[in-house]
């Protein structure tokens, strides 16, 4: 009987499917945005929307770093049964929250215009420096809103209430769409209309997230009390690669403003590629909804150092990569044209013409993205940060901007879209040969790309890792425990309790929690210390503490719960958790 690993599978697919959703109905409403300005308000306005899309990369760089910092930490403590520093770091991420928030706010508004000019409003393009700083001075409202929503739609899936955050942005969403019609075809408010009607939207998925903090069961609660201001560089630290990510794209999406600024059609150049960059965010982030999932899981298996999990988890990735990354390329290829047409009217035909050449050209990238941000999610997620750092870098600025400059005097516009294609080609094929230096051989099996830091865990061999599935397995799981513990030079009594604790407890959660027509798992973990033993078991099942239920069933009767109450009777400590939805239990003896 060994780990199937099917909780991290069913984990991975649940979280993903709801992060996705998350990140779709966001980008609809992103997307509904350039739709409306390009077939409403003109070529010149697409124009200026496209130039801002730096502006709000470096929006979505400062969230990045603070959710993805946040979440990996406050998974890793968690993962260790460390409830009180898991609420240290997230109190300590709300702080920087707002004070990031009203330094971003104080700078657009003060020099909007040379931010805009900045952004490529100037020379060929000079005509768009109003449309581009009428779009900021709307829209730089919702940017706190983009921090305190990134932070709250990862943490608050640790803190299972991720049912919320698809209702907070689908909210958002209709509202984003209604909105952007009613200014463009009512009130005729331009883009400072466009981009007021987007920071409306946001705020009220904000009220929507806040409202979780209301209840009383919940893991994460803001206090001044306890807060380390450690960790302030912990999340900086380990949400480093987010911001080498965003800045890095942000500074590649300026350079490609400025080759197509160059170009032969100028500003319908830069029109098309406001296309192509909005519908490369819509396909990113779901990709990044994929890798997101993969860096939140990878923290809690850090915390755990489950060498077994890590190896499920990456294998479960690189499907989901290339199950979601296949569809989106089937589905641009399919439909670039139309989806292009979308943003123009008819005197945008040459910007969609543009346009739909580059989404067919982009399409084929989309796969060999979606891998490589998985890697940088997944490293980073193990807090390999020096290695995330350099491929994220890599991959979002020289590997694309190097190709597209090389080729711009013989492929003009679409020398920009060959390159994201190039560029994703050639960081994959780094992250391949990495592996291969890594094993000294070709990497062939998902345990090559792990790229734990070692020591990880215990060794192998003083491990018991199994996986029951049904209530015929507890007795042959149980009687394993006892014989692993006799080998390893466990007393009588340890295996014994060990053993019948877990025959106990699995006996319970097959009985009340195997009943409601789905598939679960109890995972079983059996480590041997050189001072004590831990035993870990965590399950899929509704929400149960073993702790309290011993509590609520005391006995007089010295047969009745046996293995439960000695274990936890013996036991060094006894930690109880419930995270994205699992039992864990963690017991030390």
């Amino acid at each position: 009987m060994k780990n199937n690993g099917a909780i991290i599978s069913r984990l991975f697919r649940k979280s993903v499917i709801s992060i996705i959703a998350a990140a779709i109905a966001t980008m609809v409403g992103i997307v509904i945005d350039g739709i409306v300005i390009g077939r409403f308000l003109g070529p010149d306005s697409m124009a200026a929307y496209g130039l801002v899309t730096p502006i709000i990369n470096l929006a979505t760089a400062f969230s990045g770093v603070l959710a993805t910092g946040a979440q990996i930490i406050c998974a890793q403590r968690l993962g260790a049964g460390n409830i009180k520093k898991a609420r240290s770091a997230f109190s300590v991420c709300m702080l920087m929250t707002i004070i990031i928030s009203v330094v971003m706010v104080a700078a657009v508004l003060l020099f909007r215009d040379s931010i805009a000019v900045m952004l490529g409003a100037h020379g060929k393009s000079a005509h768009l420096l109003s449309l581009t700083s009428d779009y900021l001075l709307g829209i730089v409202f919702s940017f706190p809103c983009v921090l305190f929503l990134f932070e709250f739609n990862s943490l608050m899936r640790l803190d299972g209430d991720a049912n919320r955050v698809i209702v907070a942005v689908v909210v958002m969403t209709v509202m984003d769409i209604a909105g952007d019609l009613v200014n463009a075809l009512v009130i005729h408010g331009g883009m400072l209309g466009m981009g007021l009607t987007t920071s409306l939207s946001y705020l009220t998925a904000l009220v929507i997230m806040l409202l979780h903090f209301t209840k009383k069961d919940i893991i994460f609660k803001f206090s001044f009390k306890g807060i380390s201001w450690k960790d302030v560089g912990e999340i900086l630290g380990t949400g480093s690669s987010s911001a080498v990510g965003s800045a890095s794209s942000m500074l590649r999406n300026a350079v490609l403003n400025q080759i197509m600024v160059a170009s032969v059609l100028s500003s319908t150049s830069v029109a098309a590629l406001g296309v192509v960059n909005t519908v490369f965010n819509f396909t990113s982030s779901t990709m990044l909804g994929v890798a997101m999932t993969t860096a939140m899981i990878a923290g809690m298996i850090l915390g755990e150092e489950d060498r077994i999990a890590a190896q499920s988890l990456v294998k479960v990735t690189i499907r989901a990569c290339l199950i979601v990354g296949g569809v989106l390329t089937a589905i641009l290829l399919l439909l670039a044209g139309p989806i292009a047409g979308a943003f123009g009217g008819k005197d945008g035909a040459q910007m969609v013409e543009l346009a739909t050449r580059g989404l067919r050209i982009y399409a084929v990238s989309i796969i060999f993205y979606g891998l490589n941000v998985a890697f940088i999610n997944y490293t980073q997620g193990m807090r390999r940060m020096v290695l995330s750092n350099v491929v994220c870098f890599l991959v979002n600025f020289p590997l694309i901007v190097l190709p597209a400059l090389a080729l711009f005097g013989l492929l003009d516009t679409d020398a920009v879209w060959v390159s994201f294609t190039i560029g994703e080609l050639l960081s994959l094929l780094l992250i391949i040969i990495m592996a291969a230096v890594k094993k000294h051989g070709f990497p062939f099996r998902v345990k090559d790309f792990l790229f734990l830091k070692e020591p990880f865990g215990v060794p192998e061999e003083d491990v018991f890792d199994v996986t029951i599935t049904s209530g015929d397995e507890v007795i042959p799981a149980s009687k394993g425990i006892g014989q692993f513990c006799s080998e390893k030079g466990a007393d009588e009594k340890e295996g014994m309790m060990l053993a019948l604790f877990v025959e106990e407890l699995s006996n319970n959660i097959v009985q009340f929690g195997f009943v409601d027509g789905k598939k679960h798992s109890i995972d079983v973990r059996v480590i041997k210390h050189e001072n004590g033993w831990t035993l870990r078991m965590r399950d899929d099942c509704k929400k149960f503490d073993p702790t309290e239920w011993v509590k609520l069933h005391q006995t007089h009767d010295p047969t009745k719960n046996l293995g439960i109450r000695m274990v936890c009777g013996m036991a060094k400590n006894v930690k109880y958790l419930s995270t994205l939805e699992l039992n864990n239990i963690n017991i030390t003896i």
